[in-house]
């Protein structure tokens, strides 16, 4: 019952999060067109909100699409797509971000003279882009916890470092390392340790985990058996492989581990 219970809390998370995308990228496209011309003194503003929400809606739609697809040519593509369509939507949003305060604090009054620039339409432009850099900001520091942890792994054996931050759904950080042992078989991943830690906190919905090693020169993923302990606890997780320096790749659950076996299948079997 328990089982079932998380799975649905998951499953209603992950809906919710993804209307709550579905709105702010639509909203975005249609204040744009809207107000497209009521932001004289900055007239990049109405296109940069089309611009941004029409990639997002596209990047949404392609992801959406790359879950459906086994491997091969469709789904290679659709990843090169979301790649190159989030590199650009990054540089655009900041181009937008400067755009947006440049003409910081602006003019509601259209009969003014100076900054005028439609009420709605700055103000959803201005608190779109905070909430962008607040996710940014999430992003960076899951991903610094995890290469500190990385620094405490204890790996006398395999000299092999690893290190794991997993971002909850209250928005705590929990990090682990991997922990070695003489008895080899003994041994347990960082994902898990940090998954242990969090269970023995209390949480019990999760929405990304980070994890680093000291390759250099390849995104590492989680091994088989962590893929499936993560399964668990929901398979709508963001996972950022991440390199020593800091750069990262994003993927998902679904992705590393296609067809897995879940508390979901349980549930059906008890029926």
């Amino acid at each position: 019952m328990e089982t079932e219970e998380r799975t649905s809390v998951c499953k209603s998370f992950t809906v919710l999060l993804n209307l709550i995308a579905w709105m702010l990228l639509v909203t975005a496209v249609g204040l744009g067109a809207i107000h497209f011309s009521e932001c004289p003194i900055q007239p990049y503003i109405p296109i940069y909100l089309i611009i941004i929400g029409g990639c997002g809606i596209i990047l949404l739609m392609l992801a959406y699409w790359t879950n459906t697809l086994h491997e091969g040519f469709w789904c290679q593509i659709c990843i090169l797509s979301i790649i190159c369509i989030s590199v650009f939507s990054i540089a655009w949003f900041l181009t937008g971000t400067v755009w947006i305060y440049s003409i910081y604090p602006p003019s509601y009054n259209s009969t003014a003279v100076g900054h005028y620039c439609q009420r709605t339409l700055y103000l959803f432009a201005f608190w779109f882009n905070i909430l962008g850099f607040l996710y940014a900001m999430a992003v960076a520091e899951l991903v610094a916890k995890c290469l500190q942890a990385r620094d405490m792994a204890y790996c006398p054996y395999s000299q092999f470092p690893v290190g794991a931050a997993i971002l909850t759904s209250g928005g705590a950080i929990i990090t682990g390392c991997n922990v070695e042992n003489a008895s080899y078989g003994l041994t347990v991943c960082a994902e898990r340790t940090a998954i242990q830690r969090a269970v023995a906190e209390g949480h019990r919905s999760f929405t990304a985990i980070a994890v680093t090693c000291d390759i250099k020169d390849s995104f590492v993923g989680p091994c088989g058996a962590c893929r499936q302990v993560l399964m668990e606890f929901g398979t709508e997780w963001d996972i950022y492989l991440t390199k020593p320096d800091g750069a990262y790749k994003k993927t998902s659950l679904r992705e590393l581990l296609p067809l897995a076996f879940s508390p979901a299948h349980l549930a059906e079997d008890g029926n």
